[in-house]
């Protein structure tokens, strides 16, 4: 079961964090995904678990330094001619990493206040 949403800024909440906060009572607690459809990013559980390991700060900074050094891992591991290909658990954990960095850059790239 999902709920789609066309945008970030539809989501519930004022502020980044009201938003991250709704979205984990959500998805975490009440077992229902949320598509955004524009951006068409799947807010899993898995999505919840590496967003939520962030330290609220960052929200409010707007870097998500090791998101990025992750998904540059990432692009190594996959297009290195040296290594074997990347398990399928392996490109779906990435691509978990991909759509909480997405979802991340959204949530602070929205205004802190007007939005609901």
């Amino acid at each position: 079961m999902a709920i789609e949403v066309h945008t970030v800024r539809q989501l519930k909440g004022a502020s980044s964090r009201t938003k991250l906060h709704h979205l984990y009572k959500t998805v975490c607690r009440r077992g229902i995904n949320v598509h955004l459809t524009k951006d068409d990013i799947h807010v899993t559980p898995a999505v919840m678990s590496i967003l939520l390991q962030r330290r609220p700060e960052d929200l409010d900074k707007g870097d998500l330094q090791a998101l990025r050094v992750l998904l540059g891992l990432r692009h190594d591991r996959e297009a290195s001619p040296c290594l074997a290909p990347a398990s399928e658990a392996f490109k779906a954990k990435t691509r978990d990493m991909e759509a909480a960095a997405s979802l991340f850059y959204l949530l602070v790239g929205e205004p802190a206040a007007g939005t609901a």
